[in-house]
């Protein structure tokens, strides 16, 4: 409820969703919940300010003096809720709703934007990884989504943020994504729901082996 009750800001929405997130946590050490991840657009340039940043990074960190300092299970990037959640309606019940179909779209191009800055950045857990997963979070509703793998002229465009340096048939492109109908969502989770602790455990479990050296490597 404190994630949509007057519909808050985000900040309550990561809070929510950490407190079930880390419920996940056993052992202790399994994962590391990692706020406001900064992700260099342009790791091998020293001088590009530029950065994506999920609102949440769970991952594991790595020894050290390694780089990346931190390896990435995968991301949340989160809004406030909508006016037809503050109720709490069962997730079945929104997964067609247009507002809500709409919101998650939108959402996942931001969210496109940071996986691809992960990429980039070798964060992902999975060595050589050419996909990396994401929660896209909306109040206390979630879908999983996959990014990648990505050409390499689809690296270079970010959705709604212009450069000099992209590549232009590919930004066309995605404009005419970003522009076009949205994708009907496959899944769509409410956090309180079993369903919803059943898909996160199992998000999660698919990296824990990836995760086991660097565990090791720390314990």
């Amino acid at each position: 409820m404190k994630a949509v009750v007057g519909r808050p800001l985000e900040d309550i929405t990561y809070a929510v969703f950490t407190e079930f997130l880390i419920q996940h946590k056993d052992p202790g050490h399994r994962f590391t919940v990692y706020p406001q991840l900064s992700l260099k657009w342009k790791p091998e340039e020293e001088t590009d300010r530029r950065a994506e940043v999920p609102d949440v990074g769970v991952g594991n960190f790595t020894s050290p003096g390694t780089i990346p300092s931190f390896k990435l299970r995968f991301g949340v990037e989160a809004k406030r809720a909508l006016d037809i959640m503050v109720s709490l309606p069962a997730a079945a019940s929104l997964v067609t709703n247009d507002d809500v179909v709409t919101a998650f779209h939108r959402l996942s191009f931001q969210a496109k934007n940071q996986a691809k800055a992960a990429v980039k950045n070798h964060y992902p857990i999975s060595q050589g990884a050419a996909t990396v997963q994401w929660i896209l979070l909306i109040g206390p509703y979630w879908t999983p989504v996959t990014f990648g793998p990505f050409t390499d002229a689809q690296l270079t465009v970010r959705a709604h943020k212009t450069s000099s340096s992209e590549d232009w048939k590919e930004s066309a492109r995605e404009r005419k994504r970003a522009a076009g109908p949205p994708a009907a969502l496959s899944e769509l989770f409410l956090l309180c729901e079993k369903a919803s602790s059943q898909r996160l455990e199992g998000i999660i479990t698919s990296t824990d082996a990836a995760a086991v050296p660097l565990i090791n490597a720390m314990y």
